[in-house]
């Protein structure tokens, strides 16, 4: 069987940009009862829910035991990284929005993370992506130069119906405005293409909440189909550090969990996303992301596969951890570095072949102030 090529390297690569993850999550996950619920601010739900220390496979496992109390069969993370059939609907079901799940408000003082930014608000910075599909071989990165720009959310866009008190949501619009290879001795040929992605555009909305919704991408006429994937990576990074935020000051030490139904590169996901505040610095917050992503389904039909991969998973991982600062009063993050890793083998258990895919990841980004 043959190796995956580079553009599926890059195709790999975006999915594990996709999230900051982590490799807490396959310690025992412990059910924990509800402490109750109120809802949020956003388009996201609120619970308060009884978790000793802010570990994600326990934060995790709170959550089941709360839905538990609604359903005879709830869903539950599948020790192969894949749900089964139905199940993924149970853990967050398709077009819901996002759960937010508080363990902890965390030591006096606290702060007010959020809300969504009003139209208006223009910053410029960097984002930087490496990643990795060879052992053997070095990363490969790629840096963006970007302007972020807050508009009045499209009518066309803004389809969801809102509940009664929920604020309009905001649309971010961030622009490529300059793309490269970040390393020396880069091919006239590779360093031109990856040139041709400056001008393209991810927008999505921030509800109130700093949750992200409606996320669409757009590349320049002319780009090479094989280097879309960066932007694609690109903008599932906006997605990730897009967190709700809990309805309620927070301090030193707190931490809550954002449960959502994501599709990451054509592939159906539940994202389980633990956050804690490690550090508060007059009006900035550091805070700890870790995440872990099942796959919906076991169905891997992404563009750019060798002709004779299994197009079904038997496994996926996915796994890492970052840390993002914020400024209190604000949803969208300073700067930020996240390290990931994504893997899949791809061919039924019995079957006579079977691909093994793995791809290390490491994103940094800083915004410049408002």
């Amino acid at each position: 069987m043959k190796k995956p090529t580079m553009r599926t390297a890059l195709v790999l690569s975006a999915v594990a940009l996709a999230g900051a993850l982590t490799s807490g999550c396959d310690k025992k996950e412990k059910q924990r009862d509800s402490e109750g619920e109120s809802s949020d601010a956003g388009t996201s739900k609120t619970n308060q829910v009884a978790v000793d220390e802010p570990d994600l496979a326990k934060a995790m496992g709170s959550v089941a035991a709360a839905r538990a109390s609604a359903s005879a069969n709830p869903g539950g993370p599948p020790p192969t990284g894949i749900f089964a059939p139905g199940e993924a609907d149970k853990a967050a079901a398709k077009g819901a929005p996002s759960s937010l799940t508080l363990g902890s408000d965390g030591a006096a003082p606290r702060v007010s993370l959020g809300p969504a930014p009003k139209p208006g608000l223009k910053r410029a910075g960097t984002i930087d992506l490496a990643t990795q599909s060879d052992p053997q071989q070095g990363a490969i990165p790629i840096q963006f130069a970007v302007t972020l720009e807050t508009l009045k959310a499209k009518a066309e866009l803004d389809a969801k119906p809102k509940a009664e008190g929920d604020s309009a949501p905001t649309s971010v619009v961030v622009k490529v405005t300059s793309s490269k290879i970040n390393a020396p001795g880069v091919p006239a040929d590779l360093a031109a293409a990856v040139g041709k992605l400056k001008g393209s555009k991810v927008e999505y909305q921030v509800a109130a909440d700093g949750s992200a919704t409606n996320l669409r991408t757009e590349v320049p006429k002319g780009v090479d189909p094989g280097f879309r994937d960066p932007v694609q990576a690109l903008s599932d990074l906006l997605l990730n550090v897009a967190l709700p935020f809990p309805n309620k000051p927070v301090g030193l030490g707190g931490y809550w969990m954002v449960t959502s139904r994501d599709v990451i590169m054509g592939l159906d996901v539940v994202t389980y996303r633990l956050v804690k505040v490690e550090k508060i610095e007059g009006n900035q917050v550091t805070l700890s992301v870790n995440t872990k992503r099942y796959a919906a389904s076991p169905a891997f039909e992404l563009e750019g596969l060798p002709p004779d991969a299994p197009r079904t998973m038997g496994e996926f991982r996915s796994m890492g951890e970052g840390k993002i600062t914020v400024a209190t009063g604000e949803a969208i993050p300073n700067e930020g570095e996240l390290q990931s890793m994504v893997g899949a083998t791809l061919g039924a258990a019995d079957a006579k072949q079977r691909l093994g895919v793995q791809v290390q990841s490491r994103a940094t980004f800083k915004l410049g102030a408002p």
